[in-house]
């Protein structure tokens, strides 16, 4: 620390002080973009993640409930409320898609999805003409291609689900990284203001050794 004694005494705590407050700007700085970033996984988790596993649930449900309906319905006198039942189910399943539609989707899931949208559409037209139908002779085909359909989509929500699952592991992941991280300028500003201490120390000591210990009377030479 010799080149500290070259240095007036003010300059050298104006070069401390500027690169301490350098140090911790720089900190502060990444632990706000880390906190930010921290926030940001947690809201994908919820809205992009666990939703979606909802929506994915729901889908099910109504496709199993329409497949149910279909599969139970008996004479063609039950047309109307048929129909009537079987729009409900649509009506609730494209408020579900439209929701899903708005998610953050991987460039897997976006192409699980248009599939699944494109199966949902397939299983509407067939459920149209399996209604309008007016014998069961004519129903048995259209609902053999429900069933294979049905057999499609699910399958599609299933990949869909598992992807919630791979992409919800790499979120947890990444959060794990961040409160590393966090963790790791925590103790690094512990270390600074440990090393601000010693500093302190230095710099009382380098001002004292400065300074003669006793003054010198020119006039005895």
């Amino acid at each position: 620390m010799k080149w500290m004694y070259g240095i007036p005494q003010k300059k050298r705590v104006a070069i401390w002080a500027t690169l301490i407050m350098t140090i911790f700007f720089a900190i502060n700085w990444v632990d706000k973009n880390n906190a930010n970033t921290l926030d940001s996984t947690f809201d994908s988790v919820y809205e992009d993640r666990l939703l979606v596993e909802s929506y994915i649930f729901l889908l099910s449900e109504h496709l199993y409930q329409k497949k149910i309906t279909m599969s139970t319905c008996g004479s063609y006198i039950e047309q109307s409320v048929l129909a009537e039942k079987i729009s409900n189910h649509n009506k609730s399943i494209n408020e579900l898609v439209v929701a899903f539609g708005k998610t953050k989707l991987t460039r897997e899931e976006s192409s699980y999805f248009a599939q699944l949208k494109n199966g949902l559409k397939e299983i509407e037209t067939l459920e149209e003409e399996f209604i309008t139908s007016k014998s069961e002779e004519s129903r048995l085909p259209i609902m053999s291609l429900m069933e294979d359909q049905f057999e499609t989509t699910i399958g599609d929500l299933n990949q869909l689900s598992k992807i919630q699952i791979t992409e919800g592991k790499v979120l947890k992941d990444q959060s794990k990284k961040i409160l590393a991280g966090s963790t790791l300028l925590t103790q690094f500003e512990l270390v600074i203001i440990i090393g601000i201490g010693i500093l302190i120390q230095i710099l009382i000591f380098a001002s004292r050794t400065s300074v003669p210990k006793k003054p010198q009377n020119y006039q005895l030479n």
